[in-house]
């Protein structure tokens, strides 16, 4: 017969092998469970291109004419890049009716303090003029883009500031215009700004060495890059779409003395995933010269030493944003190639 004595040794053991036993199987199963994880994100499952757009409209990249270069390659571990064979393409927002794009235009010019009827220079671009301000407003109303204009080359007043105001304050300038004018989107805002300096000359505007030797601050604000963390790239990719030159005058309507957005909306949520070109067929086709150059070479030859995806920026009236592999050389040469493969683009 089991004595009490012994009833409570024999519990005691139980309840602590029984633990540690419990112990070693939640361990055991979270170890598991960790390691099924860890390979998972080592092995992801593929999915094939969905392509939902179908075939897609070639990039437009404005006109321009290749100089003659020649290229070579030396890229980090002596190796091209790693990708995947396939890209997100995003879609871009358009003007949901053409017949009202000159009433949209008439109150971004009202909020930019431009009234009165505009003149139409061109299809779809109109002129405003405030004649207290000496400043131009000219607006794409197809497309939303704009560009304000005071005559800053000719004020000598500019030319010799007491104070030109610091980066921040006109980083902060620029972000406040936009947001009066309900212009900041929120890729704009989460965007990088960078800020770059100038003096007036008899020729126009000359890069200068630092603020206390310039007159003019260029503020560039980019988009914030993609939620992969690629970036999105305009034609020129030192100028953000998106800029801003500014004075150190004390005057209100002349602390601002030109402004050029070019913006397009992207649905960031909404895209499709196509194939892309592998970067060595990229490289062959910047040997052949089948390229676009967004910043030329110093020289007639050049050494690309980085290539990397990124998202070229609309520059045309279009319903996608397409990716891009990018070339960066000696000399500060970019080029850009389409990545999406052929067959998946609409024939020109």
């Amino acid at each position: 017969m089991t004595t009490l004595t012994e009833a409570a040794y024999y519990a005691r053991n139980i309840i602590k092998y029984g633990g540690v036993g419990l112990i070693v199987l939640i361990v055991g199963q979270w170890g598991i469970s960790s390691a099924i994880r860890a390979y998972n994100l080592a092995h992801p499952p593929y999915y094939p291109p969905t392509m939902t757009y179908g075939k897609l409209p070639p990039i437009v990249f404005p006109e321009k004419t290749n100089p003659p270069v020649t290229f070579s390659l030396q890229l980090p571990n002596d190796g091209f890049p790693k990708m995947s064979d396939q890209a997100k393409v995003y879609l871009v927002y358009q003007p949901v009716d053409s017949l009202l794009a000159l009433e949209d235009g008439t109150k971004t010019a009202k909020s930019l303090g431009f009234d009165g009827q505009p003149t139409e220079t061109k299809t779809g671009v109109y002129q405003w003029t405030n004649g207290v301000t000496n400043q131009t407003l000219t607006i794409n109303v197809l497309d939303g883009s704009f560009h304000i204009k005071y005559p800053y080359e000719n004020d000598q007043l500019l030319q010799n500031p007491d104070v030109m105001p610091t980066n921040s304050a006109a980083i902060a300038m620029a972000q406040s215009f936009l947001q009066q004018a309900n212009k900041l989107a929120p890729d704009l805002k989460d965007g990088e700004a960078k800020v770059s300096y100038y003096k007036i000359s008899y020729t126009g505007l000359k890069p200068a060495a630092s603020l206390s030797e310039s007159n003019i601050i260029k503020v560039d604000i980019f988009r914030k890059a993609t939620d992969d963390g690629i970036k999105i790239l305009p034609s020129d990719p030192t100028s953000a779409s998106v800029s801003f030159l500014i004075s150190g005058s004390t005057v209100e309507s002349k602390k601002i003395v030109e402004v050029n957005y070019s913006y397009a909306p992207i649905d960031r949520q909404s895209f499709s995933t196509y194939p892309i070109k592998t970067p060595q067929q990229a490289w062959s086709e910047v040997q052949s010269g089948n390229y676009w150059t967004a910043e030329a070479a110093t020289g007639t030859s050049t050494v690309i030493r980085k290539i990397y995806i990124a998202y070229f920026e609309p520059a045309t009236l279009t319903n996608y944003m397409q990716p891009i592999y990018v070339f960066e050389g000696d000399g500060n040469f970019v080029g850009y190639v389409p990545a999406v493969n052929s067959s998946e683009l609409l024939q020109k």
